[in-house]
């Protein structure tokens, strides 16, 4: 009936009401930054995956997050969001997860969901973790230990998502890895379930076992790691992108001993026999995620340096044959030491078959940025 007195009128239809979020470019927002003024978060990593069970919902991880404003705080290792998932769009209203139940979560009572109130703590304090000679890694003002995200993915066939994570030390000058987990988060009774932490090391974790961008393919999960050999002036010029698997059940997650390592001619259980992946790989870090709903395959963000320079790979099975499909630099501005441009993610559920949707952390505001990439 309006719409036909407006046409009446000459007005015509009423204009629909945009799709929510914001177009590309833009930053990552949360209901409290938007709350009040002088509300502020400073987080980075911005990992994302659909939530199972509630279509067109995602749910963002992060990373160290600090805030300010109304309810100022802060939480060192992984905190959670929701918010629509949109392909082509930025989350602008994200709601901050409320602490769940579980094996992996913070100590103390579970805080309430509110629309627009702050972070909250999505996993616990890492137990072990040390500075070089042996004295726990808690020095107020100069270390701290935390949990952090290294990406998720939906194990098939069931209401949850699996979170991996790992576990460093962090000083001023250093950050040690010395831990790998998982954790299944389960949206429905917002509970993490199926802890594993099957590799620990206070000296230091290799590299091959510092995992994370989970693939499940086959009946087995899949896991990457990186390194760079040959470092630049902020810059990475040679380096390796190894690859490990594990039967995708909770109990080998488990087993240290059931996880095989990627060779030129097979699988191996020594993981410093992994070989490369990636051919001509120059990694910072790596992320690598399913777009196969867009007919993408999986794809591969190289970061290559502290200046947001990124290159894209794309393979149709975890082991390659990796071939390159792009390459570019985000824009990041500012930043100094350990804090510089880095956490180049990609996210299937908000791109298009035109668009890759890359997110990243920008030191010069503090936030997590998404843009938009053409492929």
């Amino acid at each position: 009936m309006l719409a036909a007195v407006l046409a009446a009128a000459g007005g015509g239809a009423p204009a629909p009401d945009p799709p929510p979020g914001a177009a590309p470019p833009a930053r990552v927002l949360s209901r409290y930054e938007t709350a009040a003024p002088g509300n502020a978060i400073d987080r980075d990593c911005g990992y994302s995956a659909p939530l199972p069970g509630r279509p067109g919902r995602s749910l963002w991880l992060f990373c160290d997050s600090v805030w300010t404003g109304t309810r100022p705080g802060m939480w060192l290792g992984a905190t959670a969001a929701t918010g629509p998932a949109v392909p082509g769009r930025v989350p602008a209203a994200l709601t901050e997860l409320p602490t769940p139940s579980g094996p992996a979560a913070p100590p103390g009572p579970a805080v309430s969901e509110r629309a627009d109130g702050p972070p909250q703590g999505l996993l616990g304090r890492p137990p072990g973790l040390v500075l070089p000679g042996g004295r726990p890694c808690h020095v107020p003002g100069a270390a701290y230990g935390a949990s952090w995200v290294s990406g998720a993915a939906r194990p098939p066939g069931t209401g949850a998502l699996l979170i991996t994570y790992t576990d460093v030390c962090v000083t001023a000058g250093s950050i040690s890895t010395q831990g790998f987990g998982m954790v299944e988060y389960r949206p429905a009774r917002n509970a993490l379930t199926e802890l594993a932490r099957p590799f620990t090391a206070p000296g230091g974790l290799p590299f091959q076992q510092n995992l994370g961008s989970p693939v499940f393919a086959g009946g087995h999960l899949y896991l990457f790691a990186a390194v760079c050999d040959l470092h630049g002036f902020g810059a990475c010029s040679g380096g390796r992108v190894t690859l490990a698997r594990v039967r995708a059940d909770p109990a080998a997650r488990r087993d240290p001993a059931a996880y095989r390592y990627r060779t030129a001619a097979g699988w191996t259980r020594d993981a410093f026999a992994a070989a490369t992946v990636v051919p001509g790989a120059a990694p910072y870090a790596v992320h690598v995620a399913d777009y196969s709903r867009l007919g993408k395959g999986l794809v591969m963000v190289e970061q290559r340096g502290l200046d947001g320079g990124y290159r894209l790979w794309r393979a149709s099975a975890p082991e390659g044959p990796w071939r390159p499909a792009g390459r570019g630099t985000v824009g990041c501005t500012g930043g100094a030491g350990l804090d510089q441009c880095r956490a180049l993610i990609g996210h299937p559920e908000l791109s298009t078959r035109a668009e890759l949707l890359l997110s990243y952390y920008d030191p010069g505001d503090d936030h997590v940025r998404v843009r938009a990439v053409p492929w």
